[in-house]
């Protein structure tokens, strides 16, 4: 049997790698679920690569949020038994943006034509990372997708709430700068010019 490299993510965000002999991927993905992570990457023992993928979602004009809305959307109606090419294409018509929705009128359509989910988000690199494409990849194969896009969802998720608290614990500093530099302002303006003026008629200039 085949040694695979793999690398899994538990629902909460956690992430261990390791090897494991198993028949085929299917297989792997199978004793992973059963210890309660989703398998996300997995490389045979002898085609191994030596690169590393980095989660990161680069919006290039579709936002966080966007992509975070369609993800576990695309989780949701799936589970619901929804097919694959319908759940996109109603997703297509409720997103805010005018190149999301193109780029998902374009993966429904190749889609149509026979493709891949997985293989049609490599053609989208600048809004599908490709960590986010081999993790679609594997969960088609390991028929876990949709608890493969109940992850990457969640995983944005995080990503978002770590931005916003940065961009919170930003505002206090930025708000009491402002004040200090417009304070100062007030100063150069109105005080020091009185101050001035006093000094001069008490002839302490």
């Amino acid at each position: 049997m085949p040694r695979y490299f793999y690398t899994a993510k538990s629902l909460k965000g956690e992430e261990k790698s390791g090897v494991l002999e198993t028949k085929d991927i299917h297989q792997l993905a199978q004793k992973l679920h059963e210890q309660g992570f989703i398998l996300i990457k997995a490389i045979v023992e002898e085609k191994r690569l030596k690169r590393k993928f980095k989660f990161s979602l680069p919006s290039f004009g579709v936002s966080l949020s966007e992509k975070m809305f369609f993800t576990r959307n695309l989780q949701v109606m799936i589970s619901a038994g929804i097919p694959l090419v319908r759940a996109i294409g109603t997703l297509s018509l409720q997103t805010k943006s005018k190149k999301f929705k193109q780029v998902l009128l374009n993966i429904k359509e190749e889609i149509v034509k026979g493709k891949n989910f997985s293989d049609t988000l490599a053609n989208e690199p600048s809004i599908f990372s490709e960590l986010f494409q081999n993790m679609v990849k594997v969960g088609e194969e390991a028929g876990t997708l949709e608890e493969v896009l109940k992850v990457l969802a969640l995983q944005m998720e995080r990503e978002r709430d770590i931005k916003s608290k940065i961009k919170g614990a930003m505002i206090y500093p930025a708000i009491i700068i402002c004040a200090m530099f417009g304070i100062g302002i007030l100063m150069m303006v109105t005080v020091v010019p009185q101050l001035a003026e006093t000094f001069k008629e008490l002839e302490i200039e």
